[in-house]
């Protein structure tokens, strides 16, 4: 049992490069298979914490460093920002390099403090990519000045033309189809929101939007003035929906709604999984020991982000699993979440 965790390592790692490379090639990127299908994109949380995964496919990281640069006039900058933050996703240097690289001069300035290294600590550069053991991808040509300065050594990077502009029509691109439309602010949140879960609050939505309440108030306030958007009163609350229902059948185009996700919760989940399986000598601990830094990290950053993002697995009942036992139980939830996610996007 003691190699139980590492030897998941692996297929973990492939299953979600697999769920990375659906979800892009939906979005724009070239040349993997079907498109994801039955959820929207979130585009900052799918960047955010492929700045940490994608470290292990050079191929998929440098074509999404390439779908930045066509797309970055729809790419919400602050609540990029925000979601890292939030969520406590660790490749946010990853995250500037990539920004940095990807950032155009007409938009240069929307990337402020995302690219800002003036409060960037100095440390030893260390590889940007890695095989499948773990082992640190080597420089073959010239090592790319850009990343060399957020700490990253790579070779340097050259657009090889396999992205596109993101296609209006799959609902997994409503997001992004919206923000076309409306321009890149909290009403595309708010307006995808009330589209896949039918009524909720401001504080509801900011929560799952990622945007201050009070930003969701005023702009829903004003959104209610349209007559496109109703509202009622419930106590101390007050809950929006859309009106009339013709919204949901111009945007959506379907009978069948996309599953409303929270992705940054989920794919941060997803990340501090992986970050635990990633460590270095895990096979060398004792199941024993290996059961109980797994606890903590399951009740402190998993579980509570897994079981409010929207899936339908409810991932609890660790606490029923006393030492070791936990192990096989943590293995075999983690694999029911990816096949959920798996079902969800139409890859199985």
């Amino acid at each position: 049992m003691q190699r139980l965790l590492t030897d998941f390592r692996v297929e973990f790692l492939d299953r979600v490069l697999e769920i990375l490379w659906r979800q892009w090639s939906a979005l724009g990127v070239s040349g993997h298979g079907p498109n994801w299908k039955g959820s929207v994109i979130d585009p900052e949380a799918l960047l955010a914490f492929s700045c940490t995964i994608g470290r292990h496919d050079a191929r998929l990281f440098d074509a999404i460093v390439e779908w930045v640069q066509l797309n970055e006039r729809f790419i919400n900058v602050q609540r990029a920002k925000r979601i890292i933050k939030d969520e406590s996703f660790k490749g946010k240097a990853v995250f500037g390099a990539a920004a940095a690289t990807a950032a155009t001069s007409v938009h240069a300035g929307k990337w402020g403090g995302v690219t800002d290294l003036s409060n960037k600590k100095h440390k030893k550069a260390e590889a940007l990519f890695y095989f499948e053991d773990g082992s640190a991808l080597p420089i073959v040509k010239d090592a790319d000045p850009r990343f060399r300065e957020y700490g990253f050594l790579r070779d340097r990077f050259e657009p090889r033309g396999v992205a596109r502009s993101f296609r209006p029509e799959p609902p997994s691109n409503l997001q992004l189809r919206l923000r076309a439309l409306l321009g890149v602010n909290a009403r595309c949140e708010i307006l995808l929101y009330l589209l896949l879960n039918d009524e909720g609050s401001p504080r509801a939505m900011g929560r799952d939007c990622y945007y201050f309440p009070a930003t969701m108030t005023k702009a829903l306030a004003e959104m209610r003035q349209s007559g496109y958007v109703i509202s009622r009163v419930e106590g101390r609350h007050r809950y929006y929906r859309l009106f009339p229902e013709t919204w949901k059948k111009l945007l959506l185009q379907s009978e069948k709604k996309p599953r409303w996700i929270v992705w940054p919760r989920l794919f941060s989940a997803l990340e501090h999984i992986w970050l635990f399986l990633n460590q270095e000598g895990l096979d060398s601990k004792e199941s024993l020991v290996q059961a109980s830094s797994l606890r903590r990290i399951l009740i402190r950053s998993v579980v509570p982000k897994l079981n409010r993002c929207g899936l339908p697995l409810v991932f609890g009942g660790e606490s029923a699993h006393l030492g070791e036992s936990l192990l096989p139980f943590f293995v075999g939830r983690v694999r029911d979440v990816l096949s959920d996610l798996e079902h969800l996007g139409g890859i199985r």
